[in-house]
């Protein structure tokens, strides 16, 4: 499943990496598009070769993007397809669980901040959802550790989450989008955007617990 979703982002990417590749990522302020597909061709690389230390940390995203600094795009989706071809293949011996489901969500999170950059629209909504699945997850974790009272995630478009136990006392509610949720779990939302959503008490407690590593809140507005 997740290997399919996977390919599929990668095959929505590729013409918008082909014809936009200069334009800068305002979700990723340092990035132009063509940074963001030097990081989805090195992370794949560095799954399949077992790079896997410091994962998802800023060095270690940075020296993928630095790999590809005097390569052609034509040449980084051409390594990116080998090397997600042997992605795909690779079972499950890695201590963080299946390679495929975190490649996904990481693509699925530059996808939308790539549409945003070039304007070629939002993420199919089948899509956001599967991306929810695992960030919804990692978020409920958070929220466990920090222990903050029950949040009930309330989508306008899609199915309900409980963080937390549904029959706690203090429980809070919150209604949003899917898609809304997807971004903020993302890092691509403010505390302010956040803290607009219809809630039903105070948000403090769950903006303030943050997000799963490696993402944060994002400095500024961020509109897609």
């Amino acid at each position: 499943m997740n290997g399919d979703a996977y390919l599929a982002v990668r095959e929505r990417l590729i013409p918008l990496i082909s014809t936009s590749a200069e334009t800068p990522v305002p979700a990723c302020p340092a990035w132009r598009v063509r940074d963001v597909a030097a990081h989805l061709a090195g992370l794949c690389e560095d799954w399949v070769e077992g790079r896997l230390d410091g994962y998802a940390s800023e060095p270690w995203t940075a020296a993928q993007v630095e790999r590809f600094r005097d390569v052609t795009v034509d040449d980084i989706i051409r390594r990116w397809d080998t090397a997600a071809k042997r992605l795909i293949q690779l079972e499950d011996h890695s201590r963080m669980g299946p390679p495929t489901r975190w490649a996904f969500g990481d693509a699925i999170i530059h996808e939308a901040d790539v549409r945003a950059a070039v304007g070629a629209g939002r993420v199919p909504h089948d899509a956001v959802l599967l991306a929810l699945k695992g960030s919804v997850g990692r978020w409920r974790e958070r929220l466990r550790v920090n222990d903050v009272p029950s949040l009930h995630v309330r989508t306008l478009d899609a199915r309900d989450w409980w963080l937390g136990d549904p029959r706690a006392t203090g429980s809070v509610s919150v209604r949003t989008s899917a898609y809304e949720v997807f971004r903020a779990l993302a890092g691509r939302r403010s505390e302010a955007q956040v803290r607009a959503w219809d809630w039903s008490d105070d948000p403090d407690p769950y903006l303030s617990s943050g997000l799963p590593y490696p993402f944060r809140w994002s400095p500024e507005d961020l509109e897609d």
